[in-house]
């Protein structure tokens, strides 16, 4: 029984109008991307390539390519990385380089620790904290869509 397996080939970006948002979002922030992250973004974004030809190109599965690029475009969409760069000044040079490896090189903590010649612990509370500063500046953004009008 010689059964072909079929690969997804459905795109990340389809013609929804908030997916067409999404894309515009993910061609922005490529150029923040390096190496092989950058190039296969390129590659489905710019060139329009499918997952299937991307995967031809490289040497790699459909399906390794698919899941790439989902994670990679997830990666992009995150608001996190923006926020922290839009408060800088709350955040030092190496803690910025810290969540640049965290949210946009997609790195784990103890990776970063090796790199960065840090402990996996500041790495953690590096991204902890950025996550609070997130927390609070969409809070109010937040709340504000749930106020219950009094009488």
């Amino acid at each position: 029984m010689n059964a072909t397996r079929q690969h997804s080939t459905t795109p990340l970006i389809d013609e929804d109008p908030q997916q067409r948002g999404f894309a515009e979002i993910l061609r922005l922030r490529t150029p923040l991307l390096t190496g092989e992250d950058r190039l296969l973004m390129t590659l489905y974004l710019e060139d329009g390539h499918s997952y299937r030809q991307i995967a031809r190109l490289i040497g790699a599965n459909p399906t390794t390519v698919a899941r790439r690029v989902r994670r990679i475009a997830r990666r992009l969409i995150d608001e996190t990385y923006s926020v922290c760069l839009e408060n800088r000044s709350a955040f030092t040079g190496p803690e910025l380089a810290i969540l640049r490896d965290y949210f946009l090189r997609g790195l784990s903590f103890a990776r970063i620790g090796r790199k960065r010649g840090t402990s996996y612990y500041r790495a953690r509370t590096t991204v902890l904290k950025a996550r609070k500063l997130v927390a609070t500046a969409t809070a109010p953004c937040a709340q504000k869509g749930n106020e219950v009008s009094r009488p």
